[in-house]
């Protein structure tokens, strides 16, 4: 989670992009080992871990936002403390609220750096992990939707349940990435209405924001700033 500020700290962004690849590396990599994949408890007990490293990584940039940073480390110990209790007393409930917390992070996280990196005026590498930083929030954020209406609408997606009926984040993540890149491999298909709209909504996003970053990035390349 950036700084607000026009002249964030140089490499402020490197925190955030690697917890995101933290989190997006960190199931599948339990998946690989056939005695963890098969415990339910530990799978979801990773992704609130994931979840935690996640924000807490992304509030370390913000330490000297003051505002900032109390906001985030709020978020960010309210999903600490969610995984402590789901680990004494498992609850859906838990996890939903660790989940929605993750999600108020992710949107949050992904307006700051859009607005550094839309009206970035020198093209060096913390605006770079920026971009990527906004491109991989925009995947997560509607993994989490999807997420959301699977538990709600559990016929809402065909293929993206696991052979328990749940829908996993790896799952969600690949299906989201997939849709956000405008591939549409059709081994995941969205059912319901609303899953169809954020599904078209995604690739119009994704689309929309590699054209206007590229078109910014070439910008100011050729104001004579060049890259750093």
């Amino acid at each position: 989670m950036p700084m607000l500020n026009q002249h964030p700290k140089p490499d402020n962004y490197a925190y955030l992009l690697s917890g995101l690849l933290f989190l997006f590396l960190l199931v599948p990599t339990l998946r690989s080992f056939p005695d963890l994949a098969e415990n339910a408890h530990l799978m979801r007990l990773g992704l609130q871990i994931g979840y935690s490293t996640l924000m807490l990584l992304g509030v370390w940039s913000l330490h000297r936002e003051t505002r900032l940073f109390y906001i985030g480390m709020a978020l960010a110990v309210l999903n600490v403390l969610f995984t402590v209790i789901n680990v004494y007393y498992p609850s859906r409930i838990i996890e939903l609220s660790s989940t929605l917390v993750a999600f108020v992070f992710a949107i949050i996280s992904v307006i700051i750096s859009i607005r550094h990196v839309l009206g970035g005026t020198t093209i060096d590498r913390n605006l770079l992990f920026g971009a990527m930083c906004v491109y991989l929030l925009m995947g997560l954020i509607w993994a989490i939707l999807y997420g959301l209406i699977f538990q709600f609408l559990p016929g809402s997606f065909n293929g993206i349940a696991d052979i328990h009926g749940n829908a996993t984040l790896d799952n969600l993540l690949y299906y989201s990435f997939v849709t956000l890149a405008g591939l549409g491999y059709g081994d995941i298909t969205p059912v319901v209405p609303l899953a169809r709209t954020l599904a078209y909504l995604e690739v119009i996003t994704g689309q929309l924001y590699i054209a206007i970053m590229l078109a910014g990035l070439v910008s100011l390349f050729l104001s004579g700033r060049g890259v750093r």
